[in-house]
């Protein structure tokens, strides 16, 4: 066989520069091959031993203190990213002193449909072995097992963090779960629809966000802009504002949050890119011309509500249940251009549709970022006390409330900086 080097992703080239083997027996007798192409000592952002390395077709990395608080950090990546998109979650949790850990999931977004092997739902499973094989590595290295396991992530990150903590009580003793999708198909369903009818409104959007600036209250339909909006761009901006979903029994509004007008056209492109890699793995039977290819066009118009059967089936397995036993806090800025803030509305009402409106907050805390977009620098200044916030919260479930603390009213992040509890 040939090897082209000069065709092979980082993650490929990787999965052939394997010095170093080691192993463990997981739960059931699945054993798990650690295979270590870096172990070494490193010193930002605090000092600590740096392992990377693949567990089955998943890459990994594990980050150890040396300054370890006997805790440990599982991290989620987004939809882009891969074992090194580790965003603040890493950096703050390392600066805290938590171990690390985070996994490429065994799939990457660019490649995932040229590789029928990988699957998104693979993330389940890739996740639990990376857990698993983390602890065994913490223990060994620090000479005892970690206290407290939470999961960790944003974005994706937050729907993984969301379903491992659902799925694996006994191994996760909480998460933070970063403005996170509830629902793939309708997330990817969400950002079509928006694409598509952002086509219609373009030509006067500097128009409506100026309108929406000048009177945050602006409707519509009452208050015509000069010149008017046509038929079909009223319909348009409707259809991005309110777009119907489902998740489980509960039917909610996935559409764009008004107000956020301005972030629309910046992160056009960046919509566009999660559909161009995903609607022909979300949806193999969506062709339309039946050329085998589709157009932008096309992606733009897929619809997951006039799919077949088998491609909800698949992808309403990674739809998250709500159903909590560990504490999950999440943070979503209130103008989120990529999930949107129903996807979070939406979860809490699987939560509470589980537990009641009083007993859902013994298990979940929203805060919305006012006028923050998907993650960045506000999300990233409030990781710190989250976990602080986390870590008080488990403790006041492990003792039964006679320690510890529920999550506050506010999220004081700084003196001048504070988000109220939903």
């Amino acid at each position: 066989m040939t090897l082209d080097l000069g065709r092979l992703t980082r993650r490929m080239v990787v999965r052939f520069l394997t010095f170093a083997t080691c192993s463990l027996v997981l739960a059931g007798g699945v054993r798990a091959q650690g295979n270590i192409d870096t172990d070494q000592q490193l010193t930002s952002p605090v000092p600590h031993r740096y392992i990377h390395g693949r567990l089955g077709d998943a890459e990994f990395q594990i980050a150890l203190p040396n300054n370890w608080n006997g805790k440990l950090l599982i991290g989620a990546r987004g939809f882009s990213g891969d074992e090194l998109a580790s965003g603040a979650f890493k950096t703050v949790g390392l600066q805290k002193g938590y171990a690390y850990a985070l996994s490429d999931q065994g799939w990457f977004r660019f490649d995932i449909i040229d590789r029928p092997e990988d699957k998104y739902f693979e993330s389940r499973r890739r996740i639990l072995q990376l857990t698993n094989y983390t602890k065994s590595v913490v223990s060994r290295h620090y000479g005892k097992s970690a206290s407290r396991t939470f999961m960790v992530g944003g974005s994706n990150g937050g729907h993984n963090t969301k379903m491992m903590v659902e799925d694996y009580p006994v191994e996760y003793d909480g998460g933070v779960a970063g403005y996170g999708i509830t629902s793939h198909i309708e997330w990817m369903g969400s950002r079509t629809r928006f694409l598509r009818n952002y086509d219609v409104i373009a030509p006067r959007i500097l128009d409506i966000v100026a309108k929406r600036t000048a009177s945050p209250d602006w409707n519509p339909d009452a208050e015509p802009l000069s010149p008017p909006l046509t038929n079909a761009q009223l319909e348009a901006l409707r259809n991005i504002y309110n777009m119907p979903a489902r998740v489980g029994s509960i039917a909610f509004n996935i559409g764009m949050a008004v107000g956020s007008e301005y972030r629309w056209g910046p992160n056009y492109n960046a919509n566009l890119g999660y559909a161009q890699t995903s609607v022909a793995k979300f949806d193999r039977f969506y062709d339309p011309d039946g050329n085998g290819t589709l157009s932008d066009a096309e992606i733009k118009a897929w619809d997951p509500n006039f799919s077949p059967p088998p491609v909800a089936n698949d992808l309403r397995r990674f739809d998250n249940t709500g159903n909590l036993k560990r504490p999950v806090i999440i943070a979503h800025g209130s103008h989120d251009p990529i999930v949107s803030p129903g996807e979070t509305a939406a979860y809490k009402r699987l939560v509470e549709q589980r537990y009641g409106a009083a007993g859902a907050r013994n298990w979940l805390a929203i805060y919305y970022i006012p006028r923050a977009a998907h993650g960045g620098a506000e999300y990233d200044a409030s990781l710190s006390v989250q976990l602080d916030v986390l870590e008080a919260w488990v403790t006041w479930h492990q003792s039964g409330g006679s320690q510890g603390s529920l999550p506050p009213d506010n999220l004081v992040v700084s003196a001048s900086v504070s988000y109220p509890r939903d």
